[in-house]
């Protein structure tokens, strides 16, 4: 029997994929730079589902989303586009199917405060509540 081992700076630069972080919070950003504006995807992972926003910060674009993570990406997008809010409360969404996401060139954040989820969140509570 072989046994080989690798280095401890080897083991220390593999990261999780998407699908096998655990549930939780989570943030990934695809510049580490602060002076510059850059793309942000927030989400929530639970159980097979994932849902979350996608802002970026040059375009000023930004959409919730609801998928499965699958690899290094979320796939079966399903996109909540905001239409107008009814009340403060209430907001109105449209539902259209996105691309997936792909995480291999983004970075992971601390996630701590200041995720703004609740919005994406309640968006597809209607479609939680049928599955």
């Amino acid at each position: 029997m072989m046994l080989s081992l690798c280095a401890a700076t080897d083991v220390a630069q593999i990261r999780p994929t998407v699908q096998n972080l655990p549930d939780g919070d989570y943030r990934y950003r695809d510049s580490v730079a602060i002076d510059r504006p850059f793309r942000e995807i927030q989400f929530r992972k639970r159980d097979r589902y994932i849902t979350g926003s996608d802002s970026d910060k040059r375009t000023g674009k930004s959409y919730c989303f609801r998928g499965m993570p699958q690899q290094n990406q979320i796939i079966d997008i399903t996109l909540a586009i905001e239409i107008s809010p009814k009340t403060a409360q209430q907001t109105e969404w449209k539902l259209a199917p996105g691309n997936p996401i792909n995480f291999d060139r983004l970075y992971p954040l601390q996630a701590g405060p200041g995720l703004e989820l609740y919005k994406c969140l309640t968006a597809f509570l209607p479609e939680l509540k049928k599955s």
